[in-house]
């Protein structure tokens, strides 16, 4: 599975005070911390920061490069601030791997932002919604899914460069969603072959639920059964991490040993 470190968000108040006074200590540790708890991509997101936001990304972006040579999100819901950010990082680190987080299926979201990955080099994230909202069922999901996924390979993208989000929402305020997402990943998963990857932000699930950090173990185990491949998530949390690991190798993704998790952990250079 492929880790998406969340913690890099200014939604955190210790991170929003980091990006606001542009302390790289805070942020360096805690980058730290997420890639030897096995996260592969640092999600960078800057929540309700103050300043100019291009600026804000180019500086945050650097000073996650500064400790770890793993891929970089740039994770806004703002196409005009990706945009300009994708290109202001792109042309600091020529080198790195980029991921755009993320586009919606409405024509006009991806008329900006795929041609923006392709010029890039970068990869992208799509979320299975259009103008209408977020949907209430599979079908709609499935239809933005596909939609976004064959916009982005008729413009030259590979399927390992895409991933599609099919957007979880909280678990106490949309008790169907949970299943819905689930079959969504399925289904989308036998539109190409090969497929691209499905990446859910994990912790929405449990927002405001009290028993979140069960919640979100186990909504991850029966995500990776069917089909789930990423989630942005809390790499420093050990529990959700073995989950994730036991998991594949229950799923046969991983060889079993008595010591599969150090084998995970020496082969992901932990």
């Amino acid at each position: 599975m492929i880790i998406f470190s969340e913690r890099i968000n200014g939604m955190y108040r210790d991170v929003r005070r980091a990006i606001n006074d542009k302390d790289k200590t805070v942020i360096q540790e805690l980058v730290c911390c997420q890639v030897a708890g096995g996260a592969d991509v640092i999600d960078i997101n800057l929540g309700p920061t103050r300043g100019n936001p291009v600026e804000n990304f180019l500086w945050l972006a650097q000073t996650v490069a500064e400790v770890t040579d793993k891929p970089i999100s740039l994770d806004s819901a703002k196409p005009n601030v990706l945009i300009e950010a994708v290109r202001g990082v792109r042309a600091a680190m020529p080198d790195r791997p980029l991921v755009i987080n993320s586009s919606t299926a409405t024509p006009e979201v991806m008329g900006q932002l795929i041609p923006l990955a392709v010029e890039t080099g970068a990869s992208i994230i799509g979320l299975t919604m259009d103008q209408e909202g977020v949907p209430g069922n599979v079908e709609k999901r499935v239809e933005c899914g596909a939609t976004f996924l064959m916009a982005a390979l008729e413009a030259g993208l590979t399927p390992s460069r895409v991933y599609l989000d099919p957007i979880i929402l909280p678990l106490n305020v949309a008790p169907k969603q949970p299943w819905n997402v689930m079959e969504a990943i399925r289904q989308l998963r036998v539109v190409n072959d090969p497929p691209p990857h499905f990446i859910i932000g994990l912790s929405n699930i449990s927002q405001k639920c009290l028993m979140n950090r069960l919640i979100n173990r186990t909504y991850l185990v029966m995500c990776l059964a069917a089909g789930l491949d990423a989630a942005i998530m809390d790499a420093g949390d050990r529990d959700l991490v073995e989950a994730a690991v036991t998991a594949e190798v229950l799923l046969e993704k991983h060889l079993y040993s008595d010591d599969y998790l150090k084998a995970w952990r020496l082969q992901k250079g932990l």
